[in-house]
């Protein structure tokens, strides 16, 4: 007030006061938000701790960290494992016998289970957090309207029908049926209040370097292994249409896939008219 009417003296004092008052000032505030950080970080670790890996995340730090396109891919291949090993379990326990529910010919990947995981996760990350009850029900319809696509894409392209719910009721053209919609939406809770968190978790734990070399030698494993299965399922087909074989992919598949192998991949495949 005095500087301000003009009428202080030694100038310089007042000066080397004023900035010893904010030297305090600043140390002040950082020590309250030292304890106030530390407050927060024991009230909420699991948000302090999400905090941690984004800033991580920034700086290149965590791999596939958020729901981008190595994670996503990733995440594919253990749902198409995973998959694979669950229907296969369940088919056991309901039929009482053990048989393969793989969608390629080289190992235990479902397809269908691998792209509903990626595509899910992909679509409602954002929407992860949300009720038991949201997820469900989302779930559901996109369940439901993925697996009739996946029936109809199936059937056009390799003339085979991988299976049929004509026998349970509340069905659609025998593609989906209402109890396998809820399934959808059951699976869509467990995978994101359950599994997700800490199969995400365990992504982010490889090293960069590795997890990146890992993810596109399982992308050229799986592109080559969808491409010499769709060989064999065409020429599956056509083998039951009592098409010969003429050029030297035909004859090789004819002598690698032969139509016991094939019966034993994929063994409720039937043919359509």
């Amino acid at each position: 007030y005095l500087l301000l009417r003009g009428k202080g003296k030694n100038l310089s004092r007042w000066e080397a006061t004023n900035e010893g008052l904010d030297k305090v000032s600043n140390k002040l505030e950082s020590a309250i938000s030292r304890w106030v950080g530390k407050r927060i970080q024991k009230a909420y670790p699991k948000a302090m701790e999400l905090i941690r890996k984004e800033e991580e995340a920034e700086k290149g730090k965590v791999f596939a960290a958020g729901c981008g396109f190595y994670k996503i891919v990733l995440l594919f291949f253990v749902g198409a494992f995973l998959g694979d090993i669950t229907e296969t379990i369940f088919c056991r326990i309901t039929a009482g016998v053990w048989m393969s529910r793989s969608s390629v010919v080289w190992g235990p990947f479902s397809i269908v289970w691998g792209l509903a995981i990626a595509l899910v996760t992909a679509m409602l990350y954002k929407y992860k957090d949300k009720s038991d009850s949201f997820v469900f029900i989302i779930g559901t319809l996109l369940g439901g309207a993925y697996e009739y696509l996946c029936s109809v894409f199936t059937e056009i392209v390799f003339g085979k029908v991988f299976w049929d719910y004509s026998e349970i009721p509340f069905n659609l053209g025998g593609r989906i049926n209402l109890l396998y919609c809820f399934f959808w939406g059951i699976a869509a809770v467990v995978w994101f209040k359950k599994i997700y968190p800490h199969i995400s978790a365990w992504i982010e734990k490889i090293p960069m370097l590795t997890g990146k070399v890992l993810t596109w030698f399982l992308i050229i494993f799986m592109v080559c292994n969808v491409a010499v299965s769709c060989i064999a399922l065409v020429r599956y087909d056509e083998r039951g249409k009592g098409v010969v074989a003429e050029n030297s992919i035909q004859k090789w598949a004819d002598e690698h896939y032969d139509d016991a192998k094939m019966e034993k991949i994929y063994p409720n495949a039937k043919a359509t008219e």
